[in-house]
């Protein structure tokens, strides 16, 4: 009988240290969430050569605009809105960052100021909107992917 409550106790201090050990070279950190939103915005630059599904999820929504969107559905959205008008540049600058990191997955917050350049009717037109967004990012394949995006343009908030 000891013999068995011993075996089970070892069975048992095994299977908690088996459960409770996390493989560090895993684990989600909040420069991995910055470079991956920072990364994904750089590769939807004008003439990026980052591809932005490295960056994505396969079933990625974006909520702006009315959405929920595939990256596809708002591309085309925006193109639509474009009309004629030629888009010469993108930026943006991510700040006020609010990140919180489980596990598999991360949210993150954060401010997003856009400078586009865009030329229309042959005139460049600057325009520096702004917004809040938030993300969900988990890992697939051992990598850190956006799986959701939120964005509330806030510029003609912050203009009154």
């Amino acid at each position: 009988m000891k013999n068995i409550f011993t075996t089970l106790t070892i069975i048992l201090i095994l299977s908690n240290l088996s459960c409770n050990s996390v493989d560090n070279s895993l684990k989600i950190t909040e420069d991995q969430v910055k470079e991956t939103v920072g990364n994904f915005f750089t590769s939807i630059e004008v003439e990026s050569e980052l591809n932005t599904n490295d960056y994505i999820t396969d079933d990625f929504k974006i909520v702006e605009l009315g959405g929920p969107y595939t990256l596809d559905e708002f591309w085309a959205l925006i193109a639509e809105s474009q009309g004629d008008n030629i888009t010469i540049s993108r930026k943006w600058d991510l700040s006020n960052w609010s990140i919180s990191i489980d596990v598999n997955s991360a949210h993150v917050s954060y401010k997003n100021n856009g400078t586009f350049v865009t030329s229309i009717e042959g005139e460049e037109i600057t325009t520096t909107p702004v917004w809040l967004e938030s993300g969900y990012l988990v890992l697939e394949n051992d990598e850190l992917k956006i799986k959701y995006f939120q964005s509330e343009e806030v510029s003609d908030y912050l203009s009154k």
